[in-house]
């Protein structure tokens, strides 16, 4: 069965389970991954993040969309270019994505972003049981995280359908043009813009633009090859 959860309310669990959120946490593990992180530790507070504060170690994170201070990094994929980001550990807390892990207790636990979604499509075309877990927005639903469950849904070409998977990949049907619709009706993604991130909003709904999966093990989100 494939499964979308809208909020994370509540524990998920499930054969493989793919935490989403779009804008910006899932784009910016991708993308430190991609351009050469050894691994992208995902951690809920501040202190957690400090903690691990060592040689190769970047301490990267946002509240409230902007950086935290005293942070190497915040949460802008374009901040994780590779001459920064290559052979270093990442650790990394946001607002919602990486809250959101605790509450999954699934066997495998990736992570999806329009910029890797075709390659998610690709390592879950033989499991058997799947959630999407959308990150949402300081406990709100949010529409782009929901579009992509159903972007990969979609592409997914399945028939066991639960409701929120049935319903998400109406909803990414219904799109003509999915960038204005994210861009004009997203809350998220109109705050981002009025904070100056618009080229992180922009960057972060490019689509299949990376081969690698993220994929959780040990606590630490790590590079899976390219299938």
């Amino acid at each position: 069965m494939v499964d979308v959860a809208m909020l994370p309310c509540s524990f998920v669990k499930s054969e493989v389970a793919v935490v989403i959120d779009v804008l910006r946490a899932t784009s910016t593990i991708v993308t430190a991954l991609a351009n050469g992180a050894k691994r992208v530790i995902p951690v809920r507070t501040v202190k957690e993040a400090l903690e691990k504060r060592r040689e190769n170690v970047l301490i990267c994170g946002e509240r409230e969309a902007r950086k935290i201070e005293g942070f190497d990094l915040g949460n802008s994929p374009l901040e994780y270019k590779k001459e920064i980001v290559f052979g270093k550990v990442i650790v990394l807390t946001t607002t919602n994505g990486t809250q959101v892990i605790e509450k999954i207790k699934s066997k495998e636990i990736i992570a999806a972003s329009f910029l890797n979604a075709l390659a998610v499509v690709k390592y879950l075309r033989d499991k058997r049981d799947i959630v999407f877990v959308c990150a949402g927005t300081n406990g709100e639903f949010s529409s782009e995280d929901f579009l992509l469950a159903g972007a990969i849904v979609k592409r997914l070409g399945r028939e066991d359908l639960k409701d929120g998977a049935h319903v998400a990949k109406k909803y990414f049907e219904s799109v003509k043009d999915l960038r204005e619709e994210i861009k004009q009706h997203s809350s998220h993604a109109r705050k981002l813009i009025s904070l100056g991130f618009e080229k992180d909003v922009d960057y972060c709904l490019r689509e299949n633009v990376s081969d690698v999966v993220p994929i959780l093990v040990d606590d630490a989100f790590i590079l899976k090859e390219p299938l």
